[in-house]
């Protein structure tokens, strides 16, 4: 059931004009009858010249009239500057100064309702509600964040009569409500990233700012270090108090990305710089051809060399149990697994792989850890009631534990118990740990039902790991989710339901790339019983009801690779 919340918010429509340039008018296209078979597979390349128009109050119109077109421009305004301008048009002076249209961007299931009360034909004030159902928010850094139950809000605009008898709007909230079908169209998924501790590996955060400032958004936030779940987690090499001297980060025609600092960053070693650099351009160019240059003001900022960190991605093939046996999933097909399994006597649940495929551990009935590759296999690792399915790190730490408490597992070993302050009065269900090593999935039932969780991981300096950062919440509005896991960088692939029906979802930490951001089933596995990913590939392996292995590749399609299949995991 909804509730209302009273929040500052300023609605928004996707009732708009559209100019489609370079188009082909539908009524135009035909099946063609001649000409060379083509491959239906490949890619196909899709048009987005399409722009859209608000435009500007009409004479005469009516209250109700004069917000609904605000709504429509002021959505549009992301996108351009102009649609901006058009949209303080419906506004007095006064009430345009005031505004601040990203203090609060609500994501709405769909379009608002506007209702005016009646006005009298001599009045000079008017009042317009407009209400919607918000299932997603995104603050004022660009976090998005799903809402775990979609809740009514509210929202008035005062209007005043001028001299001129026009009606132009004297009074509104601060904030932009838009609907989940327009934002991804004004809103740009931008993913910063920031170096773990050892200057490795890439760690990705998901934002959402407007797309006419999203560069100069993102570099902001990039100089503000990284949020706080994961401040503990990676590194910055940024002088503190580093900031752009001028407001806007410009593209030239040569590609050159061009970013003016304060003089902090003058403190920064030569080495400092180009990881700098580095870390910009990965937050930055997207795509072919850009590169950044630092300025200080405007002297330029010599930088000597080049640095490289590896984005998230899964090291190896997945490994699946069949008939008692272990096998390399390899394109659509089993092969022998390259060492010897030990699993003589074992009844293995679960399953979890090392990065490049060793080492292969399964949990052995629902009490043990067994390491079945390597020397000395097979070799018990943890004994415990309950145990969780396992997860193994960069590092070859295996994490599992019980519903109460983590515990991880070092190569060496030794078992390190990891107490999460957050997870008290929870049970734990299922833990998946990201390529990179800085964060981890935690999906837990207590107070409020299920619940997944992305947290940072703490580690000392021999990569131990120490604790858990506060986490933040994924995939609100999916029920009974059972386990989720890393399909990409920044999404989860998830076994759950929705109004009933066990399916696989995807869920965006920060939101996804679509369907306005949020959490969505993939359609075509019956009854899934587990599912895991090739981060960086867009593969996915996933078991149904029947025992049968499927593979996603880069289509919506599942196709079968084996029948028979008990368990199976990429590496991770």
């Amino acid at each position: 059931m909804s509730t209302r919340a009273p929040v500052r918010v300023l609605t928004a429509l996707t009732m708009l004009t559209v100019t489609v340039v370079g188009g082909v008018a539908a009524g135009c296209a035909s099946i063609p009858t001649s000409g060379e078979v083509r491959d239906g597979a490949a890619g196909i390349e899709v048009r987005r010249d399409v722009d859209y128009i608000p435009v500007g109050p009409a004479a005469g119109a009516s209250p109700d009239q004069i917000v609904q077109g605000f709504l429509t421009a002021s959505v549009v305004g992301p996108r351009s500057t102009a649609s901006y301008a058009v949209a303080q048009e419906y506004l007095e002076p006064s009430a345009a100064s005031g505004w601040d249209r990203y203090a609060q961007v609500l994501v709405l299931q769909e379009s608002p309702r506007v209702t005016a009360e009646d006005v009298a034909e001599d009045a000079t004030t008017a009042t317009v509600r407009a209400e919607a159902i918000v299932v997603a928010t995104v603050d004022e850094n660009g976090v998005y964040t799903e809402q775990p139950t979609p809740s009514t809000v509210e929202t008035t605009f005062t209007l005043s009569r001028g001299p001129d008898g026009q009606w132009r709007i004297s009074q509104l909230e601060d904030g932009l409500l838009i609907s989940a079908s327009f934002f991804t169209q004004a809103f740009h998924l931008t993913r910063l990233y920031f170096p773990t501790p050892d200057l490795t590996w890439w760690v990705p955060d998901v934002r959402w700012f407007p797309h006419q400032t999203w560069r100069t958004d993102a570099t902001a936030q990039v100089l503000a270090g990284p949020p706080a779940w994961l401040a503990n987690s990676t590194t910055t090499v940024i002088p503190e108090g580093t900031a752009l001297a001028i407001d806007a980060v410009t593209v030239s025609d040569d590609g050159t990305i061009d970013v003016s600092l304060t003089s902090p960053i003058a403190q920064a070693s030569a080495e400092e710089r180009a990881l700098a650099v580095a870390q910009l351009e990965a937050s930055l160019v997207e795509g072919e051809g850009r590169t950044v240059v630092l300025s200080e003001s405007t002297a330029p900022i010599a930088v000597p060399s080049e640095v490289e960190l590896s984005l998230p991605h899964t090291d190896g093939d997945a490994v699946a149990l069949s008939k008692g046996e272990l096998y390399r999933v390899v394109a659509r097909q089993l092969e022998p697994l390259e060492e010897p399994a030990a699993l003589e006597g074992l009844d293995p649940t679960a399953l979890a792989v090392g990065p490049g495929g060793s080492p292969v551990v399964v949990r052995d009935g629902d009490d043990r850890l067994v390491r079945v590759t390597g020397v000395e296999a097979p070799a018990s690792l943890l004994v415990g009631t309950g145990l969780l399915a396992p997860s193994i790190d960069r590092f070859g730490a295996v994490w599992s534990g019980h519903a109460d408490l983590l515990q991880v597992v070092l190569a060496s070993t030794r078992v390190v118990d990891l107490p999460v302050s957050w997870l008290e009065g929870r049970s734990v269900d299922s833990v998946s740990v990201s390529p990179e090593g800085a964060r981890i999935v935690v999906v837990s039932r207590g107070p409020g039902g299920r619940q997944v969780n992305v947290a940072g991981i703490m580690r000392d300096a021999q990569n131990v790991p120490t604790g858990l950062s506060d986490p933040i919440v994924v995939a609100g509005p999916v029920d009974d989710i059972a386990l989720a896991t890393w399909q990409d960088a920044t999404t989860l692939a998830l076994v759950g339901s929705a109004d009933g029906v066990l399916s696989v979802f995807l869920a965006g930490v920060g939101g996804l790339a679509s369907q306005g951001g949020l959490s969505r089933p993939l359609a075509g596995v019956v009854e899934p019983r587990w599912v895991t990913a090739d981060v960086g590939s867009s593969a996915m392996l996933a078991i149904d009801g029947d025992g049968s292995l499927l593979t996603r590749q880069t289509s919506a399609l599942w196709s079968p690779v084996a029948d028979d299949v008990d368990l199976v995991a990429y590496p991770g």
